[in-house]
């Protein structure tokens, strides 16, 4: 009797060591913690609201990073991005560079966000120099006081 519950206490500590040593595996690399994890913008508004009161977030997306992810926020009309990892423990202020392609994500996605539209600027009592239906056009903003 007591080599039967030996060999069943052996085979279920061999059992949970192979779990342990895959589930180990697994976060050295090849597990996506972005599958299992979510932030929504509801959670990036409360995690980010004690160090920036007024911050509204505009998107919420995986980063180029495995296990971040990328929140693209508005705080005093000032667009902004930060980083915040899949456990909702962590936030990475800063710049993210791709090495290989030697180019900076953060200032490629901060450029498209603040890109304005420049059909939606009202032209209608503006001062024109030069030609009106010129290729290229600047838009100059002044204040005469």
């Amino acid at each position: 009797m007591r080599k039967y519950i030996l060999i069943i206490a052996l085979i279920i500590a061999t059992a949970g060591l192979f779990f342990i040593f895959r589930a180990d595996s697994s976060d050295k690399g090849d597990h996506d913690c972005i599958k299992c994890h979510k932030l929504t913008n509801e959670e990036a508004q409360n995690f980010l609201k004690d160090g920036i009161p007024d911050v509204k977030i505009l998107e919420v997306k995986p980063a180029q990073i495995k296990g971040l992810w990328e929140v693209v926020f508005e705080a005093r009309g000032q667009k902004g991005i930060l980083y915040i990892d899949s456990e909702k423990k962590l936030l990475v202020s800063g710049q993210l560079f791709d090495l290989k392609k030697k180019t900076n994500l953060t200032a490629e996605k901060l450029s498209e966000i603040n890109k304005v539209d420049f059909s939606k600027i009202p032209l209608d009592d503006a001062l024109v120099m030069g030609d009106k239906n010129a290729l290229k056009k600047m838009v100059v903003f002044t204040d005469p006081e």
